[in-house]
């Protein structure tokens, strides 16, 4: 183990020896560079989920990972393996995960700056398949948090959205005080995957508030929109909450409901805003894309949540250096795969955007006309 990572568990011979085969079988698996399918960290109804969190404090960097099962695990215990690159090394491990009353666990790794791995992957066995769950960390490169961290109850904030009458725990390193920006901005949905020509939004937010914050106190925002909060006003360092009204995650009022049309109508009839072009499995796939996918905006205005939306759930999800590639198949067997790149953003460490392409067009429209018709399930 590398002597500037930051040590979490040390464990007994007796666990390292029962580990070792684990480790050889992970390395066997990772050593060919072999694309790992990881689709399991984007399925909100599966019996066990995982989220993750990074958490900057300065001279540390800590990845959380919350494990939630919907059915009591008989053994109180799992290995979960674990593999990172980190300063141009293969580093594996395996960790015993100790479950809260059988059906939750938080675990978590540190780092330095020069550590912290771009992707971190997380695999075990249980109901009889393998679980992976994998995700990107490239933040202390560009966005780091200024050393300012959310937290509720005893863990950081997991979602990328909380409620407006939710309250977070501020803290910060060296116990400074906080400034709180609140952005009262209207976001632009993505465009479709063949339209190469660039949005027409706004290049700059105006900022509508300003709070000073007290360190080590909850605070709860009081109205629906963006947030960043900084340790330092002059510097481009910080973290930020989205806060969403309390029907959030899914769509309930008129203009909720008829604002996410705009990937399958025609301009004309989004236009008119119709209140009877309704699709019940369309607006479950807003939902669980929101849940999945919010990041300084709604998650059903971001490219991966048209994606989503329209095409539905992607047969794989593979990570690769800062890109997420979905691939999907046609009716006729055809495959069909979208590329998204994480793209640098001080607001969040969740922005990926779709490298577009005309190839797109008949495809789409074909999945748009089937929606239209009601085919699309």
């Amino acid at each position: 183990m590398p002597k500037d990572r930051i040590p979490q568990t040390f464990y007994s011979l007796k666990h390292f020896l029962l580990s070792v085969p684990c480790l050889l079988a992970w390395y066997a698996c990772f050593g060919q560079e072999e694309s790992i399918n990881t689709l399991d960290l984007y399925q909100t109804e599966a019996p066990v989920s995982c989220r993750f969190s990074l958490l900057d404090q300065g001279d540390s960097i800590w990845i959380y990972a919350a494990m939630e099962f919907k059915k009591t695990v008989e053994d109180s215990s799992l290995w979960i393996e674990t593999f990172w690159i980190s300063s141009n090394q293969n580093l594996h491990d395996s960790t015993l995960l100790r479950l809260g009353n059988n059906k939750h666990s938080v675990m978590k790794w540190g780092f330095t700056a020069q550590t912290i791995p771009g992707l971190l992957t997380l695999k075990f066995k249980w109901k009889a398949r393998t679980w992976t769950f994998q995700d990107h960390f490239p933040m202390s490169a560009y966005h780091p948090s200024g050393g300012l961290s959310l937290w509720q109850a005893s863990n950081p904030v997991f979602n990328t959205w909380i409620y407006n009458y939710d309250s977070v725990l501020i803290k910060t390193a060296g116990n400074t005080g906080a400034f709180a920006y609140y952005y009262d901005h209207d976001f632009d949905p993505a465009r479709p995957p063949m339209t190469l020509r660039p949005g027409q939004g706004s290049k700059t937010l105006d900022i509508d508030t300003i709070l000073v914050l007290a360190p080590d106190k909850y605070y709860t925002p009081d109205k629906p929109g963006l947030y960043l909060l900084q340790t330092d006003s002059s510097s481009t360092l910080g973290t930020s909450l989205f806060v969403s009204d309390n029907q959030f995650p899914q769509p309930l009022e008129i203009n909720e409901l008829t604002e996410p049309l705009i990937y399958i109508t025609t301009k004309v009839e989004f236009q008119k805003k119709p209140k009877t072009f309704l699709f019940k499995n369309y607006y479950n796939n807003i939902k669980v894309a929101n849940i999945l996918f919010t990041s300084y905006k709604e998650g059903w205005k971001t490219d991966r949540v048209m994606i989503y939306t329209v095409m539905g759930a992607p047969l794989s999800v593979v990570k690769e250096h800062e890109t997420e590639t979905w691939e999907y198949r046609d009716k006729a067997n055809e495959e069909i795969k979208f590329v998204f790149k994480k793209i640098r953003n001080i607001f969040s460490n969740n922005h990926y955007e779709l490298i577009r392409d005309k190839s797109y067009d008949r495809q789409w429209f074909l999945v748009i006309d089937r929606w239209r018709e009601g085919q699309t399930k």
